[in-house]
């Protein structure tokens, strides 16, 4: 993903997640950062030494008070938790022990405050193309709303009242999205040290069937049954996130407690 998407992209999405309003007061610092690093280079070419480099210009004594790093700040923290960049680079700033380090997903938990959303990076598109398909509903909605208000009578108007429905689920379905992208966190493949989560397919015993069965798992809006992908939100998800390869973990379902090993995590 990063390898495709400009750094000047990377800002653009960055700055319709957040606040319209925040979104007009931060970009002045984001867009100098990225000026100096270059708009049109690939988000994925951004180093640590390129952040340093830029953090240096502003010599000052106190480093960890720079306002002017904030923007930057929170901008690389994003760009991290969804994979723009191949690590987190919030350390390079010097902005002190509240900046965060060690690795994207524990740095995210820690940016997120505990709220961090895990996906693949095919969920994470697939969640942006509903949205943009969503959006896209508003003025078809918007259109219904008229002409149904245009019937003078409110009383017993069904068309207005099917209208007004349909733009209450359209709006929370797009605040739903909108708050899972502020909180999205894509796993790093090298993080996992062989444990499953998040785009981990796993293949389970049935220590009292024999039966095996093999699952991927997924984020909650990425689950598909018939193609083996189950949330990690699922009791069975649940009980082997973070497991290895030969580990047995029991599963309350719904015809009883199941007995489970481990027989391969693939990240």
């Amino acid at each position: 993903m990063a390898e495709r998407m400009t750094a000047g992209e990377a800002v653009a999405h960055f700055l319709q997640s957040i606040d319209p309003e925040k979104a007009r007061l931060e970009r002045p610092q984001i867009d100098a950062f990225i000026e100096a690093f270059g708009t049109d280079r690939a988000i994925g070419d951004l180093a640590t030494s390129d952040v340093a480099a830029y953090a240096r210009t502003f010599q000052q004594d106190d480093i960890e008070d720079a306002p002017q790093l904030e923007p930057v700040r929170a901008f690389l923290a994003y760009a991290s938790r969804l994979a723009f960049t191949s690590e987190n680079l919030v350390p390079a700033l010097r902005l002190g022990p509240s900046s965060g380090g060690g690795s994207r997903g524990d740095s995210a938990v820690a940016e997120l405050g505990g709220d961090a959303y895990q996906m693949t990076v095919e969920g994470l598109a697939a969640l942006e193309k509903e949205l943009e398909e969503l959006k896209g509903e508003r003025p078809r909605i918007a259109e219904e709303l008229r002409a149904a208000m245009a019937d003078k009578d409110f009383r017993e108007n069904a068309p207005l009242d099917a209208a007004r429905d349909a733009q209450a689920h359209l709006e929370a379905r797009i605040r739903d999205i909108e708050a899972r992208l502020r909180h999205a966190v894509i796993i790093d493949p090298s993080q996992k040290q062989g444990r499953a989560n998040v785009g981990s397919t796993v293949k389970l015993l049935n220590i009292s069937s024999s039966k095996e069965q093999t699952f991927h798992l997924v984020s909650p809006n990425e689950v598909d049954p018939s193609k083996g992908k189950i949330s990690i939100e699922s009791p069975v998800g649940h009980a082997v996130i973070n497991r290895r390869t030969g580990e047995e973990v029991f599963v309350e379902a719904p015809s009883g407690r199941l007995h489970f090993r481990l027989l391969e995590v693939i990240d």
